[in-house]
């Protein structure tokens, strides 16, 4: 087994497992939503609570389409490469909204840096994988 192949396949499992959770977490649930945003009253039952709900099952068909994509390739990783860079991007612009979140739309600060050290420690690993990967 290459060093690639080696690095890799853990790595696609991992993100593919753990974005179908993402996936499961984000459908219609308000149970999430008290945690992340437990000071806010969220109105649910009201539409502006089901359009919150709606966007966030969209992001998780989102993750849930590339932790299939990153499931899919882990059978053969050097040919599926390039869903590492997607989920450095990805998890990058995670942590943003994080911030922003819990700046300025009330997100429980606790919640907020359990996400940004979660999104950190895929950065980091997915670096670490892109980096043997790209070598000849």
């Amino acid at each position: 087994m290459n060093t690639q192949t080696h690095r890799g396949r853990p790595f696609l499992i991992a993100i593919g497992i753990f974005y179908l959770a993402n996936l499961l977490g984000t459908l219609h649930s308000s149970s999430l939503f008290g945690m992340m945003y437990s000071g806010v009253d969220l109105q649910v039952g009201a539409p502006v609570f089901t359009l919150l709900q709606d966007a966030w099952a969209a992001v998780g068909l989102q993750l849930g389409a590339i932790g299939l994509v990153a499931l899919w390739g882990a059978r053969q990783p050097s040919r599926f490469m390039a869903v590492v860079p997607v989920v450095i991007v990805t998890e990058a612009l995670d942590g943003i909204w994080d911030f922003y979140s819990i700046m300025w739309s009330h997100e429980a600060m606790w919640f907020g840096l359990l996400t940004l050290a979660i999104h950190v420690v895929w950065i980091v690993w997915g670096l670490q994988v892109w980096r043997v990967s790209s070598r000849p």
